[in-house]
């Protein structure tokens, strides 16, 4: 049987970027949707055997957009029906909230290249991965913590469940994109920028490797086949 993954957008630039090549990689399909446009940007319930939540220039916690909780309630619909959820920087939080637990401010926003501490490095590799978040979840009640930075936890797994701080899905093009955004709103010094844009290689790639065992080992846990 063919794995139908739905993947949440919330912009134009939020998108499945590495997550969604090694997801058609694994003879899945997949289709996106945009959870940012409120209801009716949302997939309908049983459509799908996988659903991963990417992330937000919106906060969770913080945020008056109206969409927000439309999009909770259905994280929280697929997790009661037993459908694995990845989550994804603002995905991670959404899922940790409805699991449980609690978003609040970092100390500090974590924007750049960083290598975290892993507890498991089969299920969550070190990196270095992307991180561009302010907000930070806690981990949620019976959930296991898999990795943590300087500032903030970073995975946990719930069950079939898995949510991330940092983001897999990123290459260079996706990055470029959301430079040019934070540039226009003065929200990125120009050495950050630099930071961001270097980290990947000359084909505009990033550690697609780790991130595909990432999405693997998520996938495994869940127990669905390709």
């Amino acid at each position: 049987m063919t794995t139908h993954v739905a993947f949440l957008q919330h912009s134009e630039w939020d998108v499945p970027g590495v997550l969604g090549d090694r997801a058609q990689a694994l003879g899945m399909t997949m289709a996106s949707f945009r959870a940012d446009q409120g209801t009716g940007g949302l997939p309908e319930p049983g459509t799908f055997d996988v659903l991963v939540v990417m992330g937000s220039s919106e906060s969770t916690q913080f945020s008056p957009a109206p969409w927000i909780a439309p999009e909770r309630q259905l994280v929280a619909d697929t997790v009661a029906s037993g459908v694995p959820v990845l989550g994804v920087c603002f995905g991670g939080q959404l899922l940790a909230q409805v699991l449980g637990a609690t978003v609040t401010r970092a100390p500090r926003p974590e924007i750049g290249w960083c290598r975290i501490d892993t507890e498991d490095p089969r299920v969550v590799p070190a990196g270095p991965w992307v991180s561009w978040h302010e907000d930070q979840f806690d981990a949620p009640p019976g959930a296991r913590v898999l990795a943590r930075s300087e500032v903030s936890l970073q995975a946990y797994v719930h069950g079939i469940h898995t949510g991330l701080q940092f983001h897999p899905e990123v290459n260079l093009e996706i990055v470029g994109h959301w430079v040019d955004d934070a540039h226009l709103h003065g929200r990125l010094s120009p050495g950050q920028a630099e930071g961001l844009l270097g980290g990947f290689d000359r084909a505009g790639r990033g550690p697609d490797d780790q991130a595909h065992l990432l999405f693997d080992a998520f996938v495994a846990r869940a127990g669905l086949g390709a």
